[in-house]
Formats: C-alpha cells, sequence, structure tokens
C-alpha cells in the first residue's frame, strides 16, 4: 500500500513540472544538416517550444530504450531507497539476455539498485534491467510490464507499447514525442540525472568479481577523453536502443538532453540509417551523429531572447470620463522570454493585440486592460498581458454628464416616453369622449 501511495505522489509530482510543448516555430536545419532519421522531436525545455519536428508521432521500434521506461517505473517506486534496496541476479534471466548487451552481473552476486541503474543506463545492460525487473515484481515479469504500461500512459504517452523489460523483443514500440515526454519524466528525477549525466561508473567488487570494474557510457558524446568526433560538451545524457552499430545495418534511434548557457533541448532523433554516420569510427552511431549535428545545429542557430520590452509602451486606448488625459499607454507586464533566431531580434516576432475599445476612469497603474498574442513564424509563442501604464483619475463632471447624455440616449428613457405618450394620448381620447357624452345627456335636459 505504500508503495502505491508513493507511486501516485511521485507520478502526480512529476507530472506537475511537465508542460505539453506550446507549438513549433516552424525551422528546418536543412540549409546546415539534413535529418536523415525518419523521425524527430527537438524541445526548449525552458520555453517548451518546438525548434524542430518530423513525423514525431511515428511508432519505431523502441529497443534498448524500453530501458528508460522501465527505469522510470524504479525511480517512481524506489527513489528514495536506491542505495538500501538490494536484490540478487537471478538466474532465471540468463537465457534471455545472453549474447546481448550486458553489464557482467553474474547471477547470484548482490546488487543495489543504484548498481543496477548504473549498469543499465551507461552500458544498456539487459541483464541489470530484467534482473531488476525479475526481483522487484516477485518474479512476476508480466506484471512489471504491465505496470510500465501503466505508468507510461500516465506521463502521456499515447503510441507506445512495451513487452519487456529491457527491449529485447520487438514488440516493443514508441514515438519520438512519447521519448520525449519519457525522458522529461526521468529528469525530474535527481538519481537519473547524474546516473545518466555520468561518463564512468565504477562498479565494486561482488561475489563473483574479487575487483571493481568500470563501466563506460555507451553515450561518447559525454566523453571527452574518448569521445572523439562525438564529444559535445552541451550533452548532459542520453541512451540509444543499440542496434545499428552492432552490426552496421539497420537503424538507431538515440534520446538525450543538452544544456548550454542555461539552454536546455531534448532531442529525440528515431530511425537514423547507418549510412548518415561519417564520422568513420567501427562502432557506428548514426543516430548519436544526427544528434550531435542537431546540437549544434540548435546552439548555433537559437538562443533565448526576450520578446517584450516591459518598459516598452506596445499600444494605446481612448480614456473616457477623465480631464487629465484622453489616451492610456498600454506596457505588457512580462518581457516574455522566448527562443529566437540567434541572428535577429524581438522584430520578427508578429504581436495580435486584444483590447476593449476604450477604458473609463479611474484607472490604476497596473491595471490589466488587454493581451497581446506573440506569434512566430506562424505559430503563437505566448500571450502576455497589457496592463495601464499609469494612475488615471476621474472626472465627476464629465463623468455625470456622460451618463445623463446615457440616460438621454437610453432605450429605458425612450420606452418610458414611449408609454408616457401613449398613456396621454388614451386619457386624451378617453376625456374626449367623456366630453362628447356630456353634451348630448344636456341637450336631452333642455328637451
Amino acid at each position: 500500500m505504500k508503495r502505491f501511495i508513493a507511486l501516485l505522489l511521485s507520478v502526480a509530482a512529476a507530472l506537475s513540472c511537465l508542460v505539453l510543448p506550446a507549438g513549433a516555430i516552424g525551422y528546418d536545419p536543412g540549409t546546415f544538416y539534413q535529418v536523415q532519421a525518419s523521425s524527430a522531436y527537438i524541445v526548449n525545455t525552458d520555453t517548451n517550444i518546438i525548434v524542430y519536428e518530423k513525423d514525431s508521432t511515428a511508432q519505431v521500434q523502441a529497443g534498448g530504450l524500453t530501458k528508460l521506461i522501465c527505469a522510470a517505473l524504479v525511480l517512481t517506486n524506489y527513489a528514495d531507497v536506491l542505495d538500501t534496496t538490494t536484490f540478487q541476479m537471478p538466474f532465471a534471466i540468463s537465457d534471455y539476455v545472453y549474447g546481448t548487451d550486458n553489464a557482467d552481473m553474474r547471477s547470484g552476486e548482490t546488487f543495489t539498485l543504484r548498481e543496477a541503474l548504473y549498469a543499465m543506463l551507461l552500458r544498456n545492460a539487459n541483464d541489470a534491467a530484467m534482473g531488476m525487473a525479475y526481483q522487484l515484481s516477485g518474479n512476476d515479469l508480466a506484471g512489471w510490464v504491465s505496470q510500465m504500461n501503466s505508468l507510461s500512459q500516465k506521463i502521456g504517452t499515447t503510441g507506445s507499447v512495451w513487452t519487456d523489460a529491457c527491449g529485447l523483443d520487438a514488440g516493443n514500440v514508441t514515438t519520438a514525442v512519447d521519448m520525449y515526454l519519457i525522458l522529461r519524466y526521468l529528469m525530474s528525477f535527481d538519481a537519473f540525472v547524474q546516473i545518466a549525466g555520468s561518463a564512468t561508473f565504477e562498479m565494486p567488487a561482488k561475489e563473483k568479481h574479487s575487483k571493481s570494474f568500470i563501466l563506460t557510457n555507451q553515450n561518447m558524446a559525454l566523453n571527452k577523453s574518448s569521445g572523439g568526433k562525438f564529444y559535445r560538451s552541451a550533452m548532459q545524457g542520453g541512451m540509444c536502443d543499440v542496434l545499428a552499430y552492432k552490426n552496421d545495418t539497420g537503424t538507431q534511434s538515440y534520446v538525450s538532453w543538452a544544456s548550454k548557457d542555461g539552454e536546455t533541448y531534448i532531442f529525440c532523433v528515431m530511425g537514423s540509417p547507418d549510412s548518415c554516420d561519417t564520422y568513420g569510427y567501427a562502432n557506428r552511431r548514426p543516430a548519436l551523429f544526427e544528434t550531435t549535428q542537431l546540437i549544434d545545429w540548435v546552439y548555433e542557430s537559437f538562443s533565448i531572447q526576450a520578446a517584450l520590452d516591459t518598459d516598452l509602451a506596445l499600444a494605446e486606448i481612448p480614456v473616457k470620463y477623465s480631464s487629465d488625459t484622453d489616451t492610456l499607454m498600454l506596457y505588457p507586464d512580462d518581457n516574455m522570454m522566448t527562443i529566437l533566431p540567434s541572428s535577429s531580434d524581438s522584430t520578427v516576432t508578429q504581436k495580435f493585440f486584444h483590447l476593449p475599445e476604450y477604458v473609463c476612469a479611474p484607472i490604476q497603474q497596473g491595471d490589466i486592460v488587454g493581451t497581446v498574442e506573440l506569434k512566430l513564424a506562424g505559430e503563437t509563442i505566448g500571450v502576455v498581458n497589457l496592463i495601464a501604464g499609469q494612475d488615471v483619475s476621474r472626472n465627476e463632471l464629465l463623468y455625470a454628464v456622460a451618463k445623463f447624455q446615457e440616460f438621454l440616449n437610453s432605450l429605458y428613457l425612450k420606452v418610458v416616453l414611449v408609454l408616457s405618450a401613449m398613456a396621454v394620448a388614451i386619457y386624451g381620447l378617453w376625456w374626449v369622449l367623456n366630453q362628447m357624452r356630456g353634451r348630448g345627456s344636456n341637450k336631452i335636459r333642455r328637451r
């Protein structure tokens, strides 16, 4: 019951931090780099603006990326006890993971959850994922997979299906958008950010390992000493599906995030063909190659800038009932930090005003009068309130005269006048008829 409550609280807390992207600004890296991946999704996490999108809802095989939702399930339930919760690597999973990406975690050896997460996230270790799933689920792997699918749906994925804990089964499918959602959820856990961002990890000696041994992150973009052309100082962490570079065939996907000068982006590059990697290393990493090209493009092409100046009036609106001024200057109440092309400024945005025809005094400085909608490349990037730039007092005489004029022109007065005229007419007709009757009765009396 405690774990169930912890699950609900963790999901609620993490999801409250997630904001779905506001829209795509419509730029294509084609002049800088031609994306060959079958689908891609790049989002700035500071503004939630999509800077690039290509068939982002198309389903692809998840492969080793399945481990990210498996890690999410572990962290959702055990984030506070990663160092105190241990398990023994079961012999039962040996056949399933034999000959695949593993971290030499031998049956009978004891590991903490943190150690297993390092192995799983740095080395894409199938033995780590399956061992944890097997033990934490009480030997109910089907139940664990069911929990993975349930959590995935709570995070907001719509095109993902999970069929095992590590991704060896071909039934694991996902989309670029779904991987964005899962990675952003994982980034809400400090343990994940620390683990996935580590270039290496020293696994302590175990029952069948007399000495500690080093696990090197497969994300070569993190490793300055051995990453070669893949290395990018902005890279913070990521994971690939480890399908292509093992046999130089097929496609590869990579999900990662990068941060530079306080600006963070999530990169989901799915289905990159082997041929696109031109770095020339024996172990080819096409999706990571494309990711590095897109990292270069993003940070060379965009920067977070102020789209508005809070000290600069954006609009002017008529004022009624004041002798101080006829118009009121309106200012934005926020500078609207957003993604803009590095070579341009705020003038590239289009502004659409939503204002009343006029305002009535009295007005206090800071009162919200209307809004301005900002668009970039036809997409709305934000809406900002427009506020009064000064106090405006009301002239009571002008107000009284205006109200009297409004009364004279009001429908109420017109109705009253019409009804009064009708009443006078009816009374007049009644009086005339009475007079005529009176004259008739006088003539009869004379006779």
